[in-house]
């Protein structure tokens, strides 16, 4: 039988009975390993719930404007800058997002109104879906799939022949969707090495591009580990997204949308209700609650905060590999050298483990190409709430399945 709204309010007792919280993924036993998300930060929970209460609207972006601004707006603003400078470039635009989805889309929609028209989205078979939505909804018909490598990054070789042969029949203007973190492997795409390519095509022949970044993953991630140049460094890199809720151990739902500066007036539309505003967001009305807390964790972790917690990650992860290797129970697909994995399990039924433990540790098998065929494989991300002794249960469900 369906819910239906009632028609008098419930009993307190009864809707709080309804609402009790059972067992999540903290449990040991059955830990939670399919997906880049934990329990939020300490610091974050505290101020999400003492800011909810004021049910304050952030609409528009604040990094474009030069008014008095109050406090929860100024300390979005100030997180934008943050976040600006960790990738290369302060003085960007940008706002507090509900996700990666978001951002992937708004970052495709300034390029296509940037480009105008005849427009080519270049991206590869590991790209997030998203990527594909935005293209419906902007209505890209032009868009290619390029090869990933054995080192599952998008394939340059392919890149630069895919872009000369449309170019040689009137298309000049390309979209490149470089993702850092992909959701299946957690590898990244050289985009210094694109970046690169792109700069000789556009000597050459004139060739206009917009590398959009999909950091959801990995935005929180590669800068506290590597000490390579990142993201606004490229000179093609107009705009990325990132995803705090998952890597920055934020609650639901935040997320970060970057882009050069002045780039979003390519979307902005004017706000109706008040004079001389524009709005240059995909969805309007936003919770303040969420861009305050990403502020505070993200100034109480720091850098050295954010390294700490990845390098502690990183080594569960290299004892589950090695546990897993030891007692031949999976191979290795990708081990980009952070706190994620992609793993083929052996002596299974094409590679596929049984529903119980799919369950138990939320873990979803997906087809992906190695060396030339088609395998079944497993993400598996080391998270904050993930403990050595649940990796040890992990290991002794596995063996006593197999």
């Amino acid at each position: 039988m369906k819910k239906e709204f009632p028609q008098k309010g419930l009993d307190l007792e009864r809707i709080k009975k309804s609402l009790e919280v059972g067992n999540n993924y903290i449990s040991e036993d059955a830990v939670f390993l399919g997906y880049p998300q934990s329990t939020p930060h300490p610091l974050g929970v505290e101020i999400l719930a003492k800011y909810i209460q004021y049910n304050e609207n952030h609409v528009g972006t604040f990094t474009n404007k030069n008014m008095q601004l109050n406090m929860t707006r100024q300390l979005e603003k100030e997180l934008i800058e943050m976040m600006g400078q960790l990738y290369g470039d302060e003085d960007v635009d940008g706002y507090v997002t509900s996700g990666g989805t978001e951002g992937n889309i708004m970052g495709i929609w300034i390029a296509r109104n940037f480009f105008e028209d005849n427009v080519c989205l270049i991206k590869t078979d590991l790209t997030h879906q998203s990527v594909d939505k935005a293209c419906n909804l902007m209505k890209i018909s032009e868009i290619i799939n390029i090869p990933y490598t054995e080192k599952f990054q998008m394939n340059i070789n392919s890149l630069k022949e895919n872009i000369l042969k449309k170019f040689s029949i009137g298309i000049q203007k390309f979209i490149i969707v470089c993702t850092v973190g992909y959701t299946m492997t957690g590898t990244i795409d050289n985009v210094e090495e694109i970046n690169y390519l792109l700069q000789e095509l556009e000597k050459q022949y004139n060739i206009k591009f917009y590398i959009h970044v999909d950091a959801a993953i990995g935005g929180l991630v590669f800068p506290f580990i590597s000490d390579s140049e990142f993201a606004f460094k490229y000179k093609y890199v107009y705009s990325i997204s990132v995803d705090p809720h998952k890597m920055g151990y934020i609650p639901f739902a935040s997320g970060i949308f970057m882009c050069r500066k002045g780039m979003q007036k390519h979307i902005e539309v004017p706000i109706k209700y008040a004079k001389t505003v524009m709005d240059k967001t995909l969805i309007s009305s936003r919770s303040a609650a969420s861009a305050v807390a990403c502020w505070g964790v993200f100034n109480f972790l720091g850098k050295n905060g954010f390294k700490k917690i990845l390098q502690d990650l990183i080594r569960l992860k290299e004892y589950l590999i090695q546990k897993l290797e030891e007692k031949q129970l999976a191979m290795v697909i990708s081990d980009p050298g952070t706190n994620m994995v992609c793993i083929h399990f052996i002596n299974t039924n094409n590679g596929l483990l049984p529903e119980q433990i799919e369950k138990k540790y939320v873990l979803d098998g997906f087809y992906i190409k190695y060396q030339e065929e088609e395998i079944v494989c497993y993400k598996i991300y080391i998270m904050p709430h993930v403990t050595k002794k649940s990796l040890d249960n992990f290991i002794k469900d596995l063996e006593n399945t197999f």
